[in-house]
């Protein structure tokens, strides 16, 4: 019984690491000076929300300030 015990915890404990290891990679791009570009508003909101710091919306595709560079839905903003 205890051959198979041990192949069992060690299956686990690899599979645990490797979900440790292969999470997903932040919906965030840094364009320099603090200032960050997400695809969506909520990716942008929840990026802000890692350090409590304030969101604030610099320019958006058909906002009034359109950013260069910025496709449909994507935003642009600081984490102040």
């Amino acid at each position: 019984m205890r051959s198979f015990i041990s192949p069992s915890v060690l299956v686990l404990a690899a599979a645990l690491a490797a979900g440790c290891v292969t999470r997903t990679a932040p919906r965030y791009t840094p364009l320099g000076n603090g200032v960050f570009k997400s695809p969506t508003a909520q990716d942008a909101e929840n990026y802000c929300r890692n350090f409590g710091a304030p969101m604030r919306f610099l320019a958006n595709q058909g906002g009034e300030t359109p950013a260069k560079g910025v496709t449909t839905g994507e935003v642009v903003y600081r984490c102040d």
